[in-house]
Order: C-alpha cells, then sequence, then structure tokens
C-alpha cells in the first residue's frame, strides 16, 4: 500500500513539474510571439513593402523592439502605458534630454551609426549651430558664453563607439528640438516610411512612420514610433481607433490622430 502510495506521490510530482515547464515555455513563446509581433503582419491582412538592405527605410522597418512597459528617465513607469504597443530597445538616459524630436534624431543616428557614416552624424541646434559627431571626437564642446554659444576644443580626443555617441547626443538634444528639427528635415507631401510628422513649438511635437504595408483591399497603412516628456522610452505608437489592426493605421493628409497626440496643425518632413 504504501509502495503504491509512494508511486502515486512521484508521478504527481513529475506531472507537475513537467505543467510548470510546459506553462513557462508557453509563456516564454507567447512574449517572443508579442515582441516579434511588431514586424509580423496578419496573413491575408497587410502585406509588407520591400526595401534595399541597409537602406534608411528598411532600418526603421527593422527597429529592434521588446514587450515592456514605458518608463522614464529615472527609471519609473510612465502613467499612460495603453499608448504604446512595443518599446525600442534604446537606452532611455539617466536625464530629462530624450524627448519626442530627440528620439527621432537618436534613431537616425543609430542608423548612420550602422551604416559607418559617421561623417553624416550630425544635428543643428535650436540657435542655427550645427554640431558634428566627427567635431565631438576631436574634442569640441558648445560653451555658452552670455547669450552666444561658441564651439571650444576643450576635451580630448575620443575615439569612434557607441558610448561616445551616446554623450555626443546628449549634448545634442540639450540645444535641439521641434523647431531645430523641423528646420533641419526636408519637405515631403508623402506619407510613407521615413516620414516625419512634426508639429514644431514649446512645447511642440512629432512621431515617424516607420513601417508601410498594403491591406486586403489595397489600402495603404502605417506604423508609428515617437518619444515624449518627460524623456522616456522610444515606444511603437497603439491604434485605440483601430483595435483589430493594432498597431497599424490609416493617415490621410488632415487631421491626424495617434493614441498620444492630435495633430491639427502640422508639416510632413524627412531626412532624406
Amino acid at each position: 500500500m504504501r509502495l503504491l502510495l509512494w508511486i502515486l506521490l512521484c508521478i504527481i510530482s513529475v506531472s507537475l513539474i513537467q505543467f510548470a515547464r510546459i506553462r513557462k515555455t508557453i509563456k516564454e513563446a507567447a512574449k517572443v510571439s508579442l515582441i516579434s509581433s511588431t514586424h509580423t503582419y496578419p496573413i491575408g491582412q497587410l502585406k509588407p513593402l520591400s526595401y534595399p538592405p541597409n537602406s534608411w527605410p528598411y532600418f526603421l522597418q527593422h527597429l529592434p523592439t521588446e514587450d515592456k512597459p514605458i518608463v522614464d528617465y529615472k527609471g519609473n513607469l510612465i502613467s499612460n502605458q495603453e499608448k504604446h504597443y512595443a518599446i525600442l530597445t534604446y537606452d532611455v538616459g539617466h536625464s530629462d534630454l530624450q524627448q519626442c524630436a530627440d528620439a527621432l534624431m537618436r534613431i537616425r543616428a543609430e542608423y548612420l551609426f550602422s551604416q559607418k557614416k559617421y561623417t553624416l552624424i550630425g544635428f543643428h541646434f535650436n540657435s542655427g549651430n550645427y554640431y558634428a559627431w566627427i567635431d565631438y571626437l576631436k574634442g569640441v564642446r558648445p560653451v555658452l558664453k552670455g547669450s552666444r554659444l561658441n564651439f571650444i576644443r576643450e576635451a580630448n580626443q575620443s575615439e569612434i563607439s557607441h558610448g561616445s555617441l551616446r554623450k555626443y547626443l546628449d549634448i545634442v538634444f540639450a540645444y535641439a528640438n521641434t523647431i531645430s528639427l523641423c528646420r533641419e528635415l526636408k519637405f515631403t507631401d508623402k506619407l510613407e516610411t521615413g516620414t516625419v510628422i512634426i508639429y514644431p513649438g514649446n512645447p511642440g511635437h512629432c512621431c515617424m512612420i516607420v513601417d508601410e504595408a498594403l491591406g486586403e483591399k489595397a489600402d495603404t497603412l502605417f506604423k508609428l514610433v515617437e518619444g515624449y516628456m518627460p524623456a522616456q522610452s522610444i515606444y511603437i505608437l497603439s491604434n485605440p481607433y483601430e483595435p483589430d489592426l493594432n498597431p497599424w493605421y490609416h493617415l490621410a493628409k488632415g487631421e491626424i490622430s495617434t493614441s498620444s497626440c492630435i495633430f491639427r496643425s502640422y508639416y510632413l518632413k524627412k531626412f532624406e
């Protein structure tokens, strides 16, 4: 009798262990599915546009994402977690710097860095001054004297690295905003991958189309990414208006509503 009871307990224990492993596997699979679904197209609904490898649109289409909540630069959860579908894996930093315009400049700099186009990494400040990463590497820093911004070689030369890029970008973020970014970008009249929807101001706001697909009815759908203030995770916008298409949006010129902003007045711009 004791032997039968012992065998029964062994069977139950093994079953519970197997169940726990299966449950863990299911959870991990679900997480992976959710992460990858930001770039997975529902079968029979959407057909992705193809872009040349190493191109700017291809880079945007394959931005690295995670299924995590949005946190601010202090590491705290923000109150509105409904506005995002996934976050990008890029760090937020530890200061209130990487906001909406800064997020788009960050993505652009990451692309140029990935392509080793180091001499093309540079942005204009709100003052109108252009500050290149190559100058940062040479030790040049912006120094404010009174109301005048001067660029002085006051630091040691830095090596090309992602760490030095991040330090450079934090300087850019401190001096740039939606106004300077809007002036810097090129005009476009198309809603397509790479198009920036921007309202310059204090405060202003902006977001960028990072993917495009064709629907069943030959309609075009778009995916959007943005940053916000205070500085927080850069994220893929969710679509509360068409939940079945989430995170994809139908976009048209005129008023554009996203899960975090209503653009009634804006410019359509692009980096290239």
